[in-house]
């Protein structure tokens, strides 16, 4: 039988007032399983949630293939599962909407205004309501992404929310704007974030996030890395984009900027746009950045630089017709920070 750690333990807060079972959608299947919809805060049908979880959850069970998960990186194997499914410990959010940047990658870019003009569920008082009904387990992880943190405005509450049941915090940013709460987490070691700056100089950046703000957010990077308690809790990342930064010089600016700010953590990751429509059809040029760009990084960074691929790029590069076994050590995996605060070997 095979599942996943969202499927026993997770949940996904999706825009659009859906809540799913995960969100990984780059492989066959296509993820994120809804398992509620057409709700709000008032009428939040815990109940109904918790029953359609626990459907999935048995379906694993009995050895059922699930449509929506199949070729997916995160199934794992089980002899068996445990009768009694686990509480809730791994937390997803993704308002879309709200951001500060308008990457040409993005699809909210196509109509910035309308998303910034989007109105979804406060997450704030449905995990309040999870706590009363003492369906979240202690000691989880929460991932915000999918807009911008220092725009959503239940981030701060939430997060000192989460804090009560001792919540790791991953945050991903553009950076524009600096978070003082994500700089309170770096500093006691219990939150991480994760920063998309895609390029290595001001213009490919401002061409890419169609926003002047270079200068600010490398500003922002440094004053996280100085506040944070462990050298691998900021990252900075890098996304391929086909005919834009698709080359070495541009990475390598990018490396240098990023061992110039303190950064251990560098990411590399690959245009949805592009990998999509060509998962099975990948240039030998995009290929080969990804193998440059880990010997460059081992160059520049001497030693010093953690190395990890992006979602996509880990799904294309240790799945599939492109797997290398090599990329298996370089997945961007935060349990592994997660799982050290913790104390989990």
């Amino acid at each position: 039988m095979k599942c996943c750690g969202f499927i026993k333990h997770g949940i996904y807060f999706e825009h659009s007032f859906k809540i799913n079972t995960c969100t990984q959608l780059s492989h066959i299947g296509g993820g994120k399983l809804c398992l509620l919809s057409g709700f709000n805060e008032k009428n939040f049908d815990i109940d109904k949630l918790l029953e359609n979880r626990l459907k999935v959850y048995n379906a694993c069970r009995n050895g059922e293939e699930i449509p929506n998960c199949k070729g997916c990186m995160d199934l794992i194997e089980f002899e068996e599962l445990p009768q009694e499914q686990p509480k809730i410990k791994n937390l997803m959010f993704q308002h879309w909407t709200k951001c500060n940047s308008n990457c040409i990658y993005c699809f909210t870019g196509k109509d910035k205004k309308f998303y910034n003009s989007l109105k979804t569920y406060d997450v704030y008082y449905i995990i309040k309501k999870m706590i009363e009904r003492n369906i979240l387990d202690k000691n989880g992880m929460a991932n915000f992404s999918g807009g911008e943190i220092t725009c959503l405005k239940e981030f701060v509450k939430t997060v000192k929310l989460l804090d009560k049941l001792n919540y790791f915090i991953v945050a991903n940013s553009s950076g524009v704007d600096y978070s003082p709460i994500m700089g309170k987490k770096l500093k006691a070691g219990n939150g991480c974030i994760v920063i998309s700056v895609d390029a290595g100089s001001k213009e490919v950046h401002e061409k890419i996030k169609r926003v002047k703000t270079w200068d600010r957010v490398w500003k922002n990077i440094n004053k996280y890395t100085k506040v944070q308690k462990y050298n691998d809790l900021v990252n900075v990342k890098y996304i391929i984009i086909p005919g834009i930064n698709d080359n070495m010089l541009e990475i390598e600016k990018w490396l240098e900027k990023c061992k110039n700010a303190n950064v251990h953590n560098v990411v590399l990751g690959i245009d949805s746009n592009y990998y999509e429509p060509n998962r099975d059809n990948i240039s030998n040029h995009i290929l080969n950045l990804f193998y440059e760009t880990k010997k460059k990084a081992d160059l520049i960074g001497n030693g010093e630089f953690n190395f990890y691929l992006g979602n996509r790029a880990s799904i294309m590069l240790t799945t599939g017709k492109y797997k290398d076994d090599m990329w298996m050590d370089y997945k961007n995996d935060e349990i592994r920070v997660v799982n050290r605060y913790f104390n989990i070997v």
